[in-house]
């Protein structure tokens, strides 16, 4: 049955510069920090979403997102902006502005920028919450 979120707009519309950036907080194998800023922009606590996640990502330069996949979500990146090493199972490669990444469940995938400017991208999930992150290095 159709919904009109007419009253709920100020709940299902959200701004990056309003809503703000966190750094990422997971640990690798050997106990090194994930490298990131993320600024959540679609999720359960903030707009009620039950079906997925979509957040924007900031990987400052020198920064590196750690390798790691998930077993319960498919994912995908979109470029903004910056041009990332993407790693995508066994391979790398450079990434350019507008280019649409997707990740399948178990493929394991990380982010490092190597060049002097940010690296900003759209990340999504197929799932609002709940999915397990496990490191890969």
């Amino acid at each position: 049955m159709p919904n009109d979120h007419n009253s709920d707009t100020e709940k299902l519309v959200h701004n990056v510069a309003e809503v703000g950036f966190s750094e990422l907080d997971k640990v690798g194998q050997r106990g090194q920090r994930d490298e990131g800023l993320v600024c959540p922009l679609i999720t359960p606590d903030l707009c009620g979403s039950d079906d997925l996640n979509v957040s924007w990502g900031r990987i400052l330069p020198g920064q590196h997102h750690i390798r790691h996949h998930h077993p319960d979500v498919s994912e995908f990146y979109v470029v903004i902006s910056g041009q990332p090493l993407i790693h995508l199972g066994d391979r790398s490669f450079r990434a350019k502005p507008q280019d649409a990444i997707y990740i399948p469940r178990y493929v394991r995938h990380g982010i490092t920028n190597d060049t002097d400017l940010p690296v900003d991208l759209v990340v999504g999930m197929s799932a609002a919450s709940g999915w397990s992150f496990i490191p890969d290095e």
